[in-house]
């Protein structure tokens, strides 16, 4: 237990010396750095490579057979033969099973696409949220200071005995919410640079750069969208499979060719009444046909695989409807957030900073009470936590939209 307990100490010293040493980056670098180094595109780029090597593998012909007899087949004498056999099958047949992997090959390619359109929305959420904790530190560390100044004025004036001990209570407890949130907040921001840097996946610690947290914030709404292009790539790619699958199927229903040759002795008179010593040899071939003539249970799998193209067929109408209703609910939500954020940012941010003012000044002419204060304070503080916070979600609804729309 205390060896364990030394491990997870050691590793939570190493993870703080790295958090240490950062490197900021923008976000467009990011991307580029996590599409060349992002695990999960990594496995699929070997999926890509392992479908490529396998699209050779639908020729697979069945196994020469090559026998050898002995015996008496003609005649008293021992005689021996050697057959040849090969099993074939129509051209259809092969290019049938060429199709299915083509197809499951291009899906990995678009796999891939998907992928990388995942991940691109996936860091700049978390871009996002690094920089909403910048902000939300600013305010947090503003929020500190007044209190702390407050606590001391209020300890100076229990000193002096202008004032009881509930003010100074009431200090001390606004101060510590406030370093509390601060070190919660601090906990915060390392869970996301460490989800920030696993999406990257790079030797070096990487944090956000100081970017204007307000600065996206429009959007133009597309009346005629459809659907995510590289999403409905893939959909429509999972129809091909299905098809090309279903193409496979009945491809096994054509009939076999089977092709052989003989080569055996005949020792002794032969049907002409001459004499054949054993190194004579007689030759022969074959040919046969094999019919599928009990069929069932391949018609069966035949016409479950065409539930599977219906299935198919159903995933993209539900794919596409899903992406249109996505990117209306998104919209909603942005348009309703992008109201807030204009009324806290026109407004909002000068009636904090005059609520501020004022009661700071009044509070000094000693016009208020500390009750009354902090009241006012507080009210100030939650207008502006209130801005970054509808800014930060309505930066994440541009995000998702901006995805859902990205070619």
């Amino acid at each position: 237990m205390k060896q364990l307990i030394k491990i997870v100490l050691t590793i939570s010293v190493l993870i703080a010396i790295q958090l240490k040493a950062q490197t900021p980056i923008s976000l467009e670098s990011a991307y580029e750095k996590a599409f060349k180094n992002n695990l999960n595109l990594k496995s699929g780029q070997l999926r890509i490579d392992y479908q490529d090597k396998i699209k050779k593998s639908h020729a697979v012909i069945d196994p020469l057979n090559v026998s050898g007899e002995i015996g008496q087949f003609v005649s008293a004498y021992t005689d021996t033969k050697f057959s040849v056999n090969q099993t074939v099958r129509l051209p259809g047949f092969y290019n049938s099973q060429k199709q299915v992997l083509m197809e499951e090959w291009k899906n990995s390619i678009l796999s891939l696409e998907v992928q990388k359109w995942q991940l691109k929305r996936e860091i700049a959420l978390i871009y996002n949220e690094l920089n909403y904790q910048n902000e939300k530190e600013k305010l947090l560390l503003r929020a500190d200071s007044i209190y702390t100044n407050y606590y001391k004025r209020a300890e100076l004036r229990l000193k002096k005995g202008e004032s009881n001990i509930l003010e100074k209570t009431t200090a001390e407890n606004y101060r510590s919410q406030a370093e509390i949130q601060l070190a919660n907040l601090k906990k915060d921001r390392e869970v996301s640079l460490y989800q920030f840097n696993f999406l990257i996946n790079d030797e070096t610690m990487y944090s956000n750069e100081n970017v204007n947290f307000y600065e996206i914030s429009e959007f133009n709404r597309d009346s005629n969208y459809v659907g995510n292009p590289v999403v409905l790539k893939q959909l429509e790619q999972q129809k091909s499979i299905e098809l090309a699958k279903l193409k496979a199927e009945k491809s096994k229903l054509l009939p076999t060719f089977n092709i052989g040759y003989n080569n055996s002795s005949m020792y002794g008179t032969g049907a002409d009444d001459k004499f054949y010593e054993k190194s004579a040899r007689f030759h022969s071939g074959m040919i046969g046909v094999g019919i599928p003539l009990f069929n069932g249970a391949q018609k069966s799998l035949i016409e479950a695989q065409k539930i599977n193209q219906l299935i198919a067929e159903n995933n993209y109408e539900i794919g596409s409807k899903n992406l249109k209703n996505q990117y209306e609910m998104l919209f909603g939500a942005f348009e309703k957030l992008k109201s807030e954020t204009d009324y806290y940012q026109s407004k909002g941010l000068k009636n904090a900073e005059t609520i501020m003012k004022t009661a700071n000044r009044l509070y000094d002419e000693g016009e208020i009470n500390y009750l009354e204060w902090s009241i006012l304070i507080n009210q100030s503080l939650d207008i502006q936590n209130k801005l970054i916070d509808t800014q930060k979600m309505l930066n994440e609804k541009i995000i998702q939209l901006n995805n859902l729309t990205q070619q």
